[in-house]
């Protein structure tokens, strides 16, 4: 199966299916953990998949990718052949912030929690950390540094959805990981965005106990 073949059984399902019930080719099935990863991190800096599919389209593939609850896929990340292939994977979870939840995350945050507006790009933006397989007691030491890697660059951003989604991966990990926390602290110190209810949200998440 090639790229292309690929791209269209995750981001050519109907505007309105519920990712969980879709169903995949046996073909995309068929894939090496290793091809599905190189197929993944080239669709997160391919400029055609924003022209080819709708915003909703291209929400319900990416929570095909990164939910376990609609494929198998997102075990690539634990389950790659080996950790190098793993790590680099992760740390190009940037360009998921940057060429997707930036471009398309745009609901007003008034209040923290998933909203509904942005549909279903907006859900994994809020639930990636949530929902996604890695978490620090399948990861080894360098997946969880490259992890919070990316989410202390997402909170740089000045895109209120990208720093909440951030903000809940690290208070998810804050329990286990003192770099989460230190990452939380540091970003309160000069924060990205004057929205106070993301400000109260990230104090809320350096004690581990999170929505």
């Amino acid at each position: 199966m090639n790229y292309e073949h690929w791209c269209y059984d995750i981001f050519g399902k109907e505007p309105n299916s519920d990712p969980v019930m879709v169903g995949l080719l046996d073909e995309t099935y068929a894939l090496s953990k290793d091809v599905m990863l190189d197929y993944i991190d080239r669709a997160l800096i391919d400029p055609d998949i924003h022209t080819l599919f709708t915003k909703e389209q291209i929400g319900i593939g990416l929570q095909i990718i990164y939910s376990n609850s609609c494929s198998n896929i997102p075990f690539c990340y634990i389950q790659a052949r080996d950790e190098y292939r793993r790590i680099k994977a992760i740390k190009n979870l940037r360009f998921l912030y940057l060429n997707f939840f930036e471009k398309y995350c745009f609901a007003p945050v008034n209040r923290v929690g998933y909203n509904l507006d942005d549909g279903a790009i907006g859900y994994l933006c809020y639930m990636l950390w949530d929902i996604f397989v890695l978490f620090p007691g399948n990861a080894s030491k360098s997946m969880i540094y490259a992890a919070v890697g990316v989410m202390r660059s997402a909170m740089n951003s000045t895109n209120d959805n990208c720093i909440v989604s951030a903000i809940h991966g690290l208070g998810h990990w804050a329990s286990d990981v003192p770099a989460a926390v230190e990452a939380l602290k540091a970003w309160l110190r000069s924060p990205s965005t004057e929205n106070k209810a993301v400000h109260q949200y990230a104090e809320h998440a350096k004690t581990g106990c999170i929505q």
